[in-house]
């Protein structure tokens, strides 16, 4: 069909969203590195829906555009001068590209609402409430057309009860006289200790309850040590794994050490150095998403930014597999039978290999966000992922088919937690799901030292129970972190 043309400039607004502020606190994760109820669809129901109009020149040419900076360049230009209409184009194509981001979706309301185009705004509002996020457009001037009726109350309504703490978890301790930005734990179940890595330092300590820290293993006493930026721990063979790299933010870094990268063994015991498996030089920064242990002892691990899953089986060390349209990979995870392996993107979801068939799968929850994943774990055909890029961020438990490796439904476990400000890495050992709950990457330089005027706290590892709700997540009825609003009178 052919492209209809534009309508005519539009007279100038005057306030507006910074959105280049948005796309930096949307990616600042990737480049440190970056079931809820139903509401009633009370949008659709207010206001008939007109015939879908053919695309025009600008919807096309957008539908064309990848890249990120470019749309974002766009939309500043088109809303500086008044022109919402193309600026509510490139908007639709953000969230097209980024369909988790709550930042471009509560901008995309924001648009509708600027044209007067309620349907629209309620519809993406209710969306968002939908997926238990907590963007409150009630005190947001753009949204002034469209709030002079019920159904914006009954939204903004809903959504302030997403803004509600959720969940049972609590903070086990704070890491006293830790190294810096520390960004994984695990936990030594035979020793009843947490083991925490560096990015700055390289130090890998071990933490007892208290919080009082020992060494564990240094780049001064450890060849090949550098920044620490995964764990993992290998209860039944002994032995604990980091993913190393040379990185910036590194105290000893060099130029030279761009581009290294090494996944190394160690005695959980002694803290002896058993192997090395270093990876292949490309000069490509290297940065350890995370990683995995099969039951067998076969190792999983991904590569944040070059979008690799490397394996160590037995002594081999090799590629499993790339990823080449992913954002930044991130948490992983594999299936007891070691027939899938779970891992996630950080800005576009989860996905899905089948080991067996060498595929890789998207997967997804109707209606629900996944998107903003750092740590992943499986615990009893589920997948537990803790979200920093979602607002508020939370931990959730995901139900899994465990024959064909699809999806089912979401349960939040942990919400809108002062003490999660910004949860990231951990385990799951027993029942329990370990992590750090404020990483506060965010207060750090490029080259890894703290910003200027800004205060960096102890880490805090946060216990979470993963059998929160079981009982009704296990009978298909989810424990609510949201609720349906109830009509004004």
């Amino acid at each position: 069909m052919p492209a209809t043309k534009d309508a005519v400039v539009l007279a100038p607004i005057t306030s507006s969203i910074n959105l280049p502020m948005m796309i930096r606190s949307l990616l600042t994760g990737a480049m440190c590195f970056t079931a809820l109820l139903q509401l009633n669809t009370l949008g659709a129901q207010a206001l008939p829906r007109a015939p879908s109009p053919l695309p025009t020149d600008t919807e096309v040419e957008l539908r064309k555009i990848n890249d990120l900076g470019v749309l974002m360049q766009r939309a500043e230009k088109w809303r500086s001068e008044g022109d919402l209409r193309r600026y509510s184009y490139a908007i639709e194509r953000l969230v097209q590209l980024r369909p988790y981001s709550p930042n471009f979706q509560y901008a995309l309301a924001q648009a509708y609402a600027l044209r007067d185009e309620k349907t629209k705004a309620y519809d993406t509002l209710i969306k968002i409430q939908k997926q238990g996020l907590a963007l409150n457009p009630d005190k947001d001037s753009d949204f002034d057309k469209v709030r002079t009726t019920p159904v914006f109350k009954y939204i903004v309504d809903s959504i302030v009860v997403n803004e509600t703490p959720w969940g049972e978890g609590s903070v086990v301790t704070n890491i006293q006289n830790g190294p810096e930005l520390i960004e994984s734990v695990v936990y030594d179940k035979k020793r009843d200790r947490f083991l925490a890595g560096s990015v700055r330092t390289g130090a890998v300590v071990a933490v007892d309850r208290s919080g009082k820290t020992t060494p564990f293993a240094s780049p001064a006493t450890t060849s090949g040590l550098k920044s620490v930026f995964a764990l993992a721990v290998d209860e039944a063979r002994g032995f604990l794994w980091v993913g190393t790299a040379g990185a910036p933010q590194f105290k000893g870094f060099r130029q030279v050490d761009l581009g290294t990268g090494a996944l190394l063994k160690f005695e959980l015991a002694s803290g002896k150095l058993v192997a090395t498996h270093k990876l292949p030089f490309t000069g490509v920064p290297r940065a350890f998403g995370s990683i995995a242990v099969a039951g067998d002892g076969t190792v999983y691990a991904t590569d944040a930014i070059s979008n690799v899953v490397y394996q160590v089986k037995g002594n081999l060390f090799r590629e499993l597999f790339a990823v080449p349209e992913s954002t930044s990979l991130r948490g992983l995870s594999v299936s007891p039978d070691h027939k899938f392996l779970y891992f996630a993107d950080y800005e576009l979801g989860l996905r899905v290999a089948d080991l067996g068939k060498s595929e890789v799968r998207e997967l997804s929850v109707e209606g629900q966000n996944l998107g903003g994943i750092d740590g992943l774990y499986y615990f009893d055909n589920h997948l537990i992922a803790i979200q920093n890029g979602t607002v508020p961020t939370r931990v959730i438990r995901i139900s899994v088919d465990k024959e064909k490796g699809v999806l089912k439904a979401v349960q939040p476990l942990e919400a809108n937690k002062d003490q999660m400000p910004w949860p990231t890495f951990g385990a799951v050992s027993g029942d329990d799901v370990y992590f750090i709950a404020n990483s506060q990457r965010d207060l750090y330089g490029a080259d890894g030292k703290p910003l200027e005027g800004t205060f960096v706290e102890p880490r805090a590892i946060y216990k979470v129970n993963a059998r929160f709700a079981w009982a009704k997540d296990e009978a298909g009825v989810h424990a609510p972190l949201i609720k349906d609003a109830e009509p004004a009178g």
